[in-house]
């Protein structure tokens, strides 16, 4: 009897301990702690902000917006890009937005350019500027796509590099005037003793006129318009709408479906232009022109830009073998 005893007590425990395992076992098969997992969200959110494929994307964005001002002429600018590097001093992340997938960031952009494009700065052999830039997840999944606002005086600079003077003048003229700078505060001084003046006669002072009456005060000037900050919203496309110059691309900054075109485009472009060689590289470059003549023949016709936006994307991919 104590045989059977123990026997049963040895095979209700082990079934116990079975039981506990099987009941671990489903409340965490092999999941991360939950404070494993905010720290690998802190991770992401950092390096979207701040690693180097994070300022070479910045950098394909900067150049990118120079080819389209000067309508899409990539030449000489595809060996400064090549050579240039791009550094993102004090780096910071200025917000997160988690149901729209965007943060918001803040940094010195500098721009280090390679020998021989400093006769386009001045000569100076680094652009920079201060910067807000922000990353969305694309609609399509496939990727980070990154705005950039406050580089624009570099950008301009880019796409007047090697054009002859007329037509670097006109991208220069279409530039945005750089912002006033602030007024200097002047620091209150102590007051400077008068010198004394010789003693003068006594003059009887003349009758005191009525006071005239007060004129009413101008009203204040209304306040500056603060800059818009980047990727505020789910209807962004990949470039910077306030540069919005042709009808397709006014167009798309006002539609939420074809602003999702875009980013999933230029994730998809950026993606493919990272990982490609150079010959690849340039291949999907060159095709730019033909996709952004393609769009404009789209007119107001949402439905086509949209088809254009796909067509485009099956191209690079094409191109890039995948």
């Amino acid at each position: 009897m104590r045989h059977l005893i123990s026997a049963a007590a040895v095979l209700a425990l082990a079934l116990g301990i079975g039981g506990c395992d099987k009941l671990r076992q489903k409340q965490a098969p092999g999941a991360e702690t939950p404070k494993e997992l905010a720290a690998e969200k802190a991770e992401r959110i950092r390096k979207a902000c701040a690693s180097g494929a994070t300022y070479d994307r910045l950098k394909e964005v900067v150049f990118d917006e120079a080819a389209r001002i000067r309508n899409g002429d990539p030449r000489n600018l595809d060996p400064i890009a090549a050579g240039a590097v791009v550094r993102m001093e004090r780096p910071l992340v200025k917000s997160r937005d988690d149901s729209l997938n965007i943060t918001v960031c803040t940094g010195h952009f500098v721009l280090d350019l390679p020998p021989g494009a400093e006769n386009a700065f001045d000569g100076k052999r680094r652009a920079e500027a201060d910067v807000e830039y922000s990353a969305q997840a694309a609609a399509d999944g496939s990727g980070l796509v990154y705005q950039i606002d406050g580089a624009e005086p570099i950008v301009y600079r880019l796409a007047t590099f090697g054009l002859a003077p007329g037509a670097a003048s006109r991208v220069a003229r279409a530039a945005p005037p750089p912002p006033a700078p602030p007024t200097p505060q002047v620091a209150s001084a102590e007051p400077v003793p008068a010198r004394p003046q010789p003693q003068a006669a006594p003059v009887r002072a003349a009758p005191t006129p009525p006071p005239a009456p007060a004129r009413a005060a101008a009203p204040p000037p209304p306040p500056p318009r603060p800059r818009e900050a980047v990727a505020s919203g789910p209807a962004r496309p990949a470039f910077n709408c306030r540069y919005a110059r042709t009808r397709t691309e006014r167009l798309v900054c006002s539609s939420p479906a074809l602003a999702g075109e875009d980013r999933a485009m230029s994730s998809v472009y950026y993606g493919a232009i990272a990982a490609a060689d150079p010959g690849t590289k340039a291949r999907i470059r060159a095709s730019r022109d033909s996709f952004l003549r393609r769009r404009e023949q789209c007119g107001g016709d949402e439905g086509c830009v949209a088809r254009a936006y796909r067509q485009r994307i099956a191209e690079i991919r094409s191109i890039a073998g995948e």
